[in-house]
């Protein structure tokens, strides 16, 4: 059975979204096998991103995530590994594209995402292969905190 890693992302926290996404993923049989708050770090977003280190934007994405453009008061994420029948690409295609203005409208971004101020806000991010998901977990998750 295959894992991937969402992240709900401060824009949804702020929108309170978190409920109508997992119930999406639920619906498409998708099990949470692990879930928690986590106050994110530089530190934590920057391994995490580590493959846009270089890029222009990654400074901007790990403000982001760390709840510089939103209304938080502190750095929250919820994480979640969810389980299920080639589950990193089931999630992917309920997301829609990275870019919300790209998504098409049906899909978690292109509902929830916006752009705004220049800023990409697109509510989950979402491990893109079976392997990125297991690097991924590893970071935001203990071993024993995941369901077997």
């Amino acid at each position: 059975m295959e894992q991937t890693l969402i992240l709900i992302k401060p824009d949804a926290i702020e929108k309170r979204l978190t409920g109508i996404i997992l119930s999406r993923f639920e619906a498409l049989g998708l099990e949470i096998a692990g879930a928690k708050a986590v106050s994110a770090t530089e530190e934590l977003l920057r391994k995490h991103y580590a493959n846009l280190a270089g890029t222009p934007f990654v400074d901007e994405v790990v403000r982001f995530m760390m709840g510089d453009y939103n209304h938080l008061p502190d750095h929250r994420i919820y994480a979640f590994v969810l389980r299920g029948e080639n589950a990193v690409s089931r999630v992917r295609a309920a997301l829609g594209a990275t870019n919300p203005d790209k998504a098409e409208p049906w899909t978690l971004r292109g509902q929830f995402g916006c752009v705004k101020n220049g800023v990409m806000q697109n509510a989950v991010h979402a491990s893109g292969t079976p392997e990125e998901a297991a690097r991924e977990i590893a970071l935001w998750f203990k071993p024993e905190e995941v369901l077997a």
